[in-house]
């Protein structure tokens, strides 16, 4: 490595370790989400600052008195034993679970060679790859085993070592000086870089894509060098040291090479995503661990999801276009799922593709496959679980309605009436003895004001039940109802009113219910079919109260049932039947079915 290289680097690191060191509390608002969980590793942050330290004097022990024991010895304590053991420690500021600090001492002791013997095992190379070997065992021992924020943030370490073999062989193949130079410092602005974010905002992006991507490209771009090269010898070998290749054979093996860098890309990613994320070319297996995170709550499903098949973003969308639940952030390309191919309002899943993807590979679509039946029944129990909640706040509403109705006619109308007939009775009893005459005239007003409360109450009770329905049954009180129910034009209706089958006893709610529906379904016909005739007939059928009720109108518009049966088909709902009513140029049907057994829903 050259001096501006290294004079570079190491105030690269001591610039980040300070950066990191202040980062967990001057961290952007807008990135505090993206913050792990765990405290804020200060060891970790401490050492590398001071194997930046360490690495600085280096550089400027070395400028002063030349190459030596003691530079070269200070720069192996920071490159090969204080920087290692930071690494070792990564993310969590702890060693890696099982191996314990023995792994860490492993670490120093293999780097504290170098500092003893700096002339034979750094700059051979050694010290550096037993340290690369070392480091890369210790992570890929964490790796296995620690948590998913963990393994994140390890492969954002992973992503900011990849540019190192990638300019050692830029710089084997382009050679030394400035561009040596730029390429190092760039290697360690990328670690840096990744480093910090491994460990202050690891969930900033999706570092599995992102991974995929660098290392495809990376191993693509060796290729393609090592094509290059290999062609240019084998064309210098064949035509002799002394003939160069003329500049149009060296565009057509670089424009070669061009063409042949998108398929082995393509070609390449399919390998790596394989290997990197191998479980999820089963698609049952992918499947399955997403299937046992599925419940009320899909998010987690949809991580898992995510993990599994390494995707950006994952999301459910009704059929409205409305996102119901979302994991991951949208990227700029996102392919779309239907979850049932005959039921659209259920919606679709929709997931991020992979940068560099144009649409889902075969074993992604499969898993996507598996899943959804099982994420449109969830979707189709969510619709349920909606519907049954507008439900219940339209009877609670109905209720209270009924309840303030109730009130305002006990207040209002019975509530004054009663205080008048208190009032006469204290008149009549003060004049009762000097005032006969005038006594009786107050008893005989009071008597009436009494025979009208009495009506008023009668009017209230009908209102809760009908009185005919405990004197006679359903079927008499429909038919005691019907002789009463006169056309829009005045005249009388024709009521046929049917029993097919014997009725049992029927509970309150039923009997009251089946009363109101085919009362409301009468008078609506009567008032706005414009027909002249009604059929009405009660069955029991299948363990259910069946009501038909049908007219012999002609109006061809559709026709909307009124507030009365509205209410109605609220209350059949708790108590667990169905109202069906439907027009057309034949005549009027409302439709019922009441369960004999039926209990509100509680």
């Amino acid at each position: 490595m050259t001096f501006e290289a290294a004079w570079a680097g190491w105030i690269l690191l001591g610039f980040g370790s300070v950066v990191l060191a202040g980062g967990a509390v001057a961290m952007p608002a807008g990135w505090r989400r993206f913050r792990p969980v765990r405290g804020f590793p200060k060891r970790l942050v401490g050492i590398l600052l001071a194997a930046a330290t360490a690495g600085l004097l280096a550089v400027l022990l070395r400028l002063v008195t030349g190459p030596g024991g003691g530079p070269d010895r200070l720069w192996a304590l920071g490159a090969f034993v204080l920087l290692p053991a930071a690494v070792a420690l990564y993310p969590d500021d702890r060693p890696p679970t099982s191996l314990g600090w023995t792994s860490v001492a492993i670490v120093a002791c293999a780097g504290g060679i170098g500092v003893a013997y700096p002339d034979l095992y750094v700059k051979t190379g050694l010290a550096g790859m037993v340290a690369y070997l070392l480091l890369l065992a210790v992570q890929w021992w964490r790796y296995e085993h620690t948590d998913s924020a963990g393994r994140r943030a390890v492969l954002w370490l992973a992503l900011g070592t990849v540019p190192g073999p990638m300019l050692a062989a830029i710089i084997g193949f382009a050679g030394s000086g400035v561009t040596a130079a730029v390429a190092f410092g760039f290697a360690w602005v990328v670690f840096i870089a990744c480093l910090g974010i491994g460990l202050v905002a690891p969930d900033l992006r999706d570092v599995r894509g992102l991974a995929v991507t660098v290392v495809v490209h990376f191993v693509a771009g060796l290729l393609v060098i090592t094509v290059f090269a290999t062609v240019l010898s084998i064309m210098e070998l064949s035509a002799g040291r002394a003939v160069r290749p003329s500049p149009g054979a060296l565009g057509l093996i670089a424009a070669a090479c061009a063409a042949g860098y998108a398929p082995a890309t393509r070609w390449l990613r399919v390998l790596i995503e394989v290997l990197l994320f191998g479980t999820r070319s089963d698609p049952l297996r992918s499947a399955s661990r997403v299937g046992q995170r599925l419940s009320d709550d899909p998010i987690p499903a949809l991580r898992s999801l995510r993990e599994s098949l390494a995707l950006p973003y994952a999301a459910l969308v009704d059929g409205s276009g409305r996102v119901v639940a979302a994991s991951g952030r949208p990227p700029e390309s996102v392919a779309r799922h239907a979850l049932s191919a005959t039921d659209d309002t259920l919606g679709h899943l929709e997931v991020g593709l992979r940068a560099g993807q144009q649409a889902l590979h075969r074993g992604d679509q499969q898993v996507l496959a598996v899943l959804a039946p099982a994420l449109a029944q969830l979707m189709h129990a969510r619709t349920l679980r909606a519907q049954l909640q507008t439900s219940r706040a339209a009877v609670v509403t109905a209720v209270e309605e009924e309840r303030r109705r109730l009130r305002r006619d006990l207040h209002d109308g019975l509530g004054p009436r009663l205080t008048g007939l208190a009032y006469a009775a204290d008149a009549a009893r003060n004049v009762l003895g000097r005032d006969p005459a005038r006594a009786a005239d107050l008893l005989t007003g009071l008597r009436a004001e009494a025979g009208e409360a009495i009506g008023e109450v009668r009017r209230l009770v009908e209102g809760l039940r009908p009185p005919s329905l405990d004197q006679v049954g359903l079927e008499q009180a429909l038919r005691q109802q019907a002789r009463h129910v006169l056309n829009a034009a005045g005249r009388p209706m024709a009521v046929d009113l049917t029993v097919t089958t014997p009725l049992p006893a029927l509970g309150a709610a039923v009997e009251v219910t089946a009363y109101r529906i085919a009362v409301e379904a009468l008078t609506n016909a009567a008032r706005h079919s414009g027909g002249d005739r009604v059929d009405i007939a009660l069955c029991v059928d299948r363990g259910a109260l069946a009501i038909e009720v049908r007219d012999n109108g002609h109006q061809p518009s559709s026709w909307s049932p009124g507030v009365g049966l509205t209410s109605m088909r609220e209350r059949v709902e708790m108590l667990g039947g169905t109202v069906i009513t439907t027009t057309d140029t034949a005549g009027g049907l409302v439709s019922a079915r009441l369960p004999l057994a039926a209990q509100p829903h509680q």
